[in-house]
């Protein structure tokens, strides 16, 4: 981690104290929910995809790079799910007349709230999710990369069966201190998910 954190930074004790802060975020709200006498469907899904960090870049195209996706969520009722997922992209060195830009890394932990139409084939669905970045994408306000983002998310869920579903979905990060400079960040992604009954 030391690559990714200044010297003498607080960085990776900061970002544990966070993410143990998400998770306990997560199970809490799991338990405040209302129990219902039905069975809950769960998603475990992973899956590939493109991402761009925006700025600095050699164009307003930004930085293209691959990146890979785990997650998981947890449907509360007929239309609500929430979930967890981890993200990450590699943008590599870019090199236009006499500027450079060094290769970069940007990971993600979000923790996200879901709102689904899950009553058809199709299962459309739009997110909002507060997103911890343990190396950021960079920005114009903050060369070094963001810590904290906000992510709004579109997306929809082809059901093959009752225990399979494909999915693509698109991503717009925002900064959480100045989310009127978006987007900081954006994916699209394709996943393969996996369903199962919570009891």
């Amino acid at each position: 981690m030391s690559m990714f954190w200044p010297p003498n930074s607080q960085g990776p004790r900061s970002l544990r104290r966070v993410v143990s802060l998400l998770f306990a975020s997560f199970i809490t709200f799991f338990m405040l929910v209302p129990v219902q006498a039905q069975a809950w469907e769960g998603q475990v899904w992973t899956g590939v995809g493109l991402s761009n960090t925006v700025a600095p870049a050699p164009s307003a195209l930004g930085r293209w790079g691959p990146s890979l996706h785990l997650g998981a969520n947890l449907q509360l009722g007929d239309f609500w799910k929430v979930g967890l997922d981890l993200g990450g992209s590699f943008h590599p060195t870019l090199e236009e007349e006499d500027e450079r830009w060094e290769s970069l890394l940007v990971t993600s932990v979000a923790l996200e709230a879901r709102y689904a139409l899950d009553v058809f084939t199709y299962v459309p669905y739009l997110g909002l999710a507060g997103v911890v970045y343990p190396t950021g994408p960079s920005s114009e306000r903050a060369p070094g990369g963001e810590a904290l983002g906000l992510r709004a998310s579109l997306g929809a869920d082809y059901r093959q069966s009752r225990d399979r579903s494909l999915g693509l979905a698109f991503d717009l990060h925002a900064p959480l201190s100045a989310p009127q400079n978006f987007p900081l960040y954006v994916s699209a992604r394709l996943y393969l998910a996996w369903h199962f009954r919570t009891f």
